[in-house]
């Protein structure tokens, strides 16, 4: 069966992710690495996707509780089974080789527990399974992982199952390892303990006592938790762990997210800078100037740095819930994206305010101001990635003017090393060229209608000389695009696909952040975009307007990053 995509919890150890579903099934797993081929995908097809799930034998179970451990991402899951309760702990091992640890405990009186795995087929992969004693191989895709439990592995009808009789306050420890390898399973409360140590306790940077955002939920401590667990150690941030969960239901807007955008990733490390996340926002920079000095200004690379998959979709799959195709790789990695620039330009001056710039983006900031310099006159696809012909967007011209003052900033300040004044007159170019008199910014320079990310023009540094077109921008976005308290992205269909997509959510976060920034009541929408947060207080990309639940690839790394970026500017002192 496959949920609703927002009732999956995610697991994440800085290499790879799993979601979990409801029934206990791992339904999203890729092996060893976060864009590996699939190993467990139910999630995108129920009969090819395999299984690996832990429960109750009981028919008339049932869960009362799934919660995360605070400040974490080990998922804590309490079965109710007759007058007994089972809890069940899911955490993928932070140190040490690859290991997904699933721990069980019973409380009242003995309970009968079921794992069971049945063999996932990726088209064109080998696949395979068997059994050894208290171990079980699995191969697909290239990968081999074994999965042990203290139990005799019996097959039952299409799938292998291990029964266990779990004793009132014994633990049982069911793992899944690359197989091949011989590690001690770790202890649930050891992967707590080293949550802490990367997300210690204590109030976010920039928010004043007494004006923090109420933050019941914890929201911010799990926003965290996404934030570490997504980032590559030495590498990128996905854009989400997920490819092709549609944008709207059934649609064929299904996407492969499992890739390290440099905007995604800039705008992850400055929400980074606001939790005080510091060494992960320094990693990242670090990242992402090694990325331009080999690459340049690239939308996206893999995670590791190299070169992403071509786009490929796979026609055997089912998809999630009917929608298809099933993608892998991303066709944006080919397109010119003029704010790419402006966006890590924007992570470099955060970093450098609080004395944290590292040397690789550094470097970086020179390269990027020069290449706006040469290209800004150029069309390109912009921050929604729109596929078709390349075209003259206002965002991108608006995020690559406020960069290059960026870089002249730190340039004046001896902190990089370029032509402050060649950049400054730039910047004026281009704002010339978007013109500083007039009504409301729109999608093109040319026209074609209202567009979220334009909300932006209230919050970049560098746009002074645009102040009198900010009310009508932010007017015009409300008026045309607001849904159910919530953002479309833009007006009008400019691809080519008819499908519909659900509204945003990171837009509205940045439309309530430039609402407060202008003397304007923003809580409206900062709320209806929490509220599309799922029970895990884990953000899609975008929202059902019926009923605010995710859609999307999920969770998704901008929406996190928005959020953390709005709720701190909103509680700034003015």
């Amino acid at each position: 069966m496959q949920h609703p995509i927002g009732e999956h919890a995610l697991l994440a150890d800085r290499r790879t992710a799993a979601l979990i579903d409801p029934d206990g099934n791992v339904a999203w797993l890729c092996w060893p690495w976060i864009d590996s081929t699939p190993l467990f995908f139910s999630l995108l097809d129920d009969q090819r996707g395999g299984r690996f799930s832990v429960r109750p034998a009981r028919g008339d179970a049932r869960v009362v509780s799934r919660r995360y451990h605070p400040r974490s991402l080990v998922l804590e899951t309490i079965w109710e089974v007759g007058a007994a309760r089972l809890t069940v702990e899911d955490a993928l091992a932070l140190a040490g080789g690859p290991q997904l640890i699933r721990s069980v405990r019973a409380q009242g009186e003995p309970i009968d527990v079921v794992v069971a795995v049945s063999a996932p087929r990726w088209p064109g992969a080998d696949a395979g399974i068997s059994t050894s004693g208290n171990s079980l191989e699995v191969r697909t895709g290239g990968a081999k992982v074994v999965v042990r439990a203290a139990g005799e592995w019996v097959s039952a009808n299409d799938e292998i199952q291990c029964r266990l009789v779990v004793q009132p306050n014994a633990h049982e420890q069911i793992t899944l390892s690359t197989s091949g390898t011989v590690a001690q399973p770790a202890a649930v409360e050891q992967i707590v303990a080293e949550w802490h140590r990367l997300i210690p306790e204590g109030d976010p940077r920039d928010l004043p006592p007494g004006q923090l955002y109420a933050d019941p939920e914890d929201l911010l401590g799990t926003t965290a938790a996404v934030l570490v667990g997504l980032h590559r150690e030495g590498g990128g941030i996905v854009a989400a762990p997920t490819t092709s969960l549609p944008q709207w239901p059934g649609s064929a807007r299904t996407w492969d997210y499992r890739y390290s955008w440099l905007r995604d990733s800039s705008l992850a490390g400055l929400a980074m800078v606001r939790l005080g996340l510091v060494d992960d926002a320094r990693g990242l920079a670090r990242f992402i100037g090694g990325v331009i000095a080999e690459h340049g200004p690239v939308p996206l690379v893999r995670v590791d740095g190299t070169v992403s998959p071509r786009e490929a979709e796979y026609a055997d799959l089912a998809g999630y819930r009917g929608a298809r195709p099933v993608r892998i790789g991303n066709a944006a990695a080919g397109q010119p994206q003029l704010d790419v620039p402006g966006e890590v330009i924007e992570l470099a001056t955060a970093l450098a305010a609080i004395s944290a710039l590292p040397d690789e983006l550094a470097t970086a900031v020179p390269a990027l101001a020069n290449w706006v310099v040469q290209h800004w006159r150029q069309p390109d696809h912009g921050i929604w990635e729109i596929r078709g012909d390349a075209v003259r967007y206002t965002h991108s011209r608006l995020t690559a003017a406020s960069g290059l003052a960026g870089a002249a900033g730190l340039a004046e300040r001896g902190l990089v090393t370029g032509d402050a004044f060649r950049w400054r007159a730039t910047a004026a170019g281009i704002i010339e060229a978007i013109g500083t008199t007039g009504g409301a910014l729109q999608l093109r320079l040319d026209g074609g209608g209202a567009d979220a990310a334009l909300a932006q023009v209230a919050l970049l540094g560098g746009l002074e000389a645009l102040a009198e077109r900010v009310q009508p921008t932010l007017g015009l976005i409300v008026y045309r695009l607001g849904r159910e308290g919530l953002l479309d992205r833009y007006e009008g269909q400019p691809d080519a696909l008819p499908d519909p997509c659900g509204p945003f959510v990171f837009p509205t976060f940045w439309l309530a952040a430039a609402l407060a920034a202008t003397g304007r009541d923003g809580s409206a929408w900062l709320s209806a975009a929490v509220s599309t947060r799922g029970p895990f207080g884990l953000f899609g990309e975008v929202t059902d307007p019926s009923d605010h639940t995710p859609l999307g690839n999920y969770p998704q790394i901008q929406s996190h990053a928005a959020f953390v970026l709005a709720v701190t500017a909103l509680n700034r002192p003015a």
